[in-house]
């Protein structure tokens, strides 16, 4: 049984196919950044657990350093955090180009506005509906 490719998405969108393609694109790049980011995140928090531990038992160790250093983990889990979320948001995104619903608010149903595509290829809602 031979695999049929399907030629266009449905047209939910208000993009064009060339649009779309150059959309992917930029979510594919986004995508691949965000995974290097999040890697490089998780290197820096093991990084800093590992030194924590060494430093943990130090008698010379100061309940400042140790305040500092819990301090970068939050920061470092944050940034985490919200890494991970815009990886999840670029997924859907890459989803939505596939079902044909991309560029289409997930709150309104109303056009998202090119110009906020091209900023932040990931929205799923217009700035409206975001506020």
């Amino acid at each position: 049984m031979a695999d049929i490719e399907k030629k266009s998405p449905a047209d939910n969108t208000h993009l064009n196919e060339e649009e779309l393609d150059h959309f992917k694109e930029k979510l594919l790049k986004e995508q691949e950044e965000t995974q290097n980011q999040i890697e490089e995140i998780k290197d820096n928090l093991d990084d800093l657990n590992a030194n924590f531990d060494d430093t943990k038992s130090s008698q010379d160790h100061h309940h400042g350093n140790l305040a500092t250093e819990e301090d970068a983990k939050l920061t470092y889990m944050s940034q985490l955090e919200k890494n991970q979320e815009k990886l999840d948001q670029i997924t859907v995104a890459l989803d939505r180009i596939g079902t044909g619903d991309y560029g289409i608010c997930i709150e309104t149903g109303q056009p998202i506005q090119k110009e906020r595509l091209e900023t932040m290829p990931y929205a799923l809602r217009t700035v409206g509906a975001k506020s």
